[in-house]
């Protein structure tokens, strides 16, 4: 990791903004604006990032419900420690974290965890694109026909997604090789049948929708604006999880994606950063404490399916 250029680009993003933030609002400033935050109200955001956990834990308990039934604990323990490590390491390397839990626990092949993962994933981004568009919606001067059509596309998307992989699996079941036996392999563990497919955009959809909300009502805390306004920086935040490199634990690319969520409502630049940073802070603080409090809360788990 040490050799890779994006390695030390991570680096270099985290220097920058911690030279970024003292130079043009001061981190005892950013620091000093949680005051303004209720005890109880941080509190129940905490509580619903741990809902938001559960949620996360259940869409997965309910995907990979034949290989790990009956140990909703250890697949939630397995969840927070995936998002922990996903949190916390530069481009996207903890993503490797729930494949290699999964074999270790449940013994099920990196062949069927990856690509499964890897197709929730995409159904993570669908959901924040959708959650998106709800809001630019009602902010974006669109005329009545680009907002249906826009509605309609993607409300359809979902619907040709599975026909669409069942052919492709299949074709390459009627023209075997070795590359297409792989490749079906590959797609095993997606799922073949609306239901599942319905159940996991349901998880995924509510799940997105408590943690942007989470999200836009503590940016709120810090620079006052619309909801609606708030929401699309959260999210554009989230999304900037897909650019090809990141700082280490998202630093400075997070920043960057929320505030080029609120500069265009109007937003002062240096604000939105000092915003973007505390919101940032907020996931970090919440990640550390509730992997904490659940791997404790799990860890007989471990020791009863080792025993199994």
């Amino acid at each position: 990791m040490l050799k890779s250029w994006k390695f030390w680009a991570g680096i270099a993003l985290l220097a920058g903004l911690i030279y970024l933030v003292e130079a043009s609002f001061g981190w005892g400033k950013v620091l000093a604006s949680w005051q303004s935050v209720p005890p109880r109200s941080l509190a129940l955001a905490v509580a619903l990032m741990l809902l938001s956990y559960i949620l996360r834990a259940l869409r997965f308990y309910d995907f990979f419900y034949h290989h790990c039934r009956g140990h909703l604990g250890l697949l939630t323990r397995i969840t927070v420690l995936h998002n922990f490590f996903n949190n916390l390491l530069p481009m996207r390397s903890g993503e490797t974290a729930f494949p290699l839990l999964m074999k270790q626990h449940f013994a099920l092949p990196y062949r069927h965890s990856g690509p499964a993962l890897l197709w929730l994933r995409l159904l993570d981004l669908y959901a924040l694109l959708v959650l998106a568009m709800i809001s630019l919606q009602t902010l974006l001067p669109w005329p009545e026909e680009l907002r249906w059509a826009v509605s309609g596309a993607l409300l359809m998307a979902p619907l040709l997604v599975l026909p669409l992989q069942n052919r492709v699996e299949q074709w390459l079941h009627h023209h075997p090789s070795g590359w297409s036996g792989k490749a079906a392999e590959l797609m095993h563990a997606l799922p073949k049948s609306p239901w599942p497919f319905i159940r996991a955009l349901f998880w995924t959809l509510l799940n997105w929708a408590l943690k942007l909300a989470v999200y836009a009502w503590l940016l709120q805390q810090f620079l006052p604006m619309p909801f609606s306004h708030s929401w699309v920086g959260a999210t554009t935040g989230e999304l900037s999880s897909v650019l090809p490199v990141n700082g280490v634990a998202g630093a400075g690319t997070y920043e960057a994606g929320i505030v080029a969520g609120l500069l265009p409502w109007g937003a002062d630049k240096t604000l939105a950063l000092a915003a973007a940073v505390n919101l940032h802070l907020f996931v970090l603080g919440s990640t550390f404490l509730l992997t904490g409090l659940i791997a404790l809360l799990t860890i007989r788990t471990v020791h009863t399916t080792g025993q199994q």
